[in-house]
C-alpha cells in the first residue's frame, strides 16, 4: 500500500496470532461447557405486611443457602409485594416463598407460589427446607408435591 512516490523505506508492522484453539485444549477450566444459570433452583425469599420483616427474610435466606439453596430477598427495608415480583421477574426467578407476619408467628407456616406453574402451597416452617429440595429435584413439576 506504500506508494512509490515516497522516497523513505515503508513502515515496518506488527502483528500477532493466537491459536485459541490450542489455548482451550489445554486449558485447566472447563471452557467448553456452555453457561447456564439455573434459575429454576433460585427463590426469592418474600414478605408481605409486617413491615418488611427484612430480619425473618434475612435469616430464611441464610439458613436456605446453609442447605445450598440458592436464595435472594429485595434488598429493601419493606418493599411492596409487586415491587418484590417485579424483582422476580427481572431475576428470573419463578420460586417465591412468602412470610407474613401472622403466617409465621401464628400458623408456623409460610406459602410457598411458582410463577411459572402457577401453583400454591402453604407448607409449615419447619418442613420448609426439605418441601424445596424435593420439588427442586422435580424443578417444580411434580403435581404430588402440590397437594
Amino acid at each position: 500500500m506504500w506508494q512509490s512516490e515516497y522516497k523513505s523505506n515503508p513502515p515496518g508492522a506488527v502483528g500477532t496470532s493466537l491459536a485459541l484453539e490450542t489455548i482451550i485444549q489445554h486449558s485447566s477450566v472447563d471452557i467448553c461447557r456452555p453457561f447456564r444459570n439455573d434459575s429454576s433452583k433460585s427463590v426469592l425469599v418474600c414478605s408481605r405486611g409486617g413491615g418488611g420483616l427484612l430480619e425473618k427474610r434475612m435469616e430464611l435466606v441464610a439458613e436456605l443457602r446453609e442447605e445450598d439453596i440458592k436464595a435472594e430477598f429485595v434488598p429493601s427495608l419493606d418493599p411492596s409485594l409487586t415491587e418484590q415480583y417485579e424483582y422476580a421477574n427481572e431475576h428470573d426467578i419463578k420460586c417465591l416463598i412468602i412470610i407474613s407476619d401472622t403466617g409465621v408467628s401464628q400458623t408456623g407456616s409460610v406459602k410457598i407460589r411458582h410463577l411459572e406453574l402457577k401453583r400454591e402451597k402453604e407448607v409449615s416452617r419447619e418442613s420448609l427446607v426439605k418441601f424445596l429440595l424435593e420439588a427442586m429435584a422435580s424443578q417444580f413439576r411434580n403435581p404430588s408435591i402440590w397437594n
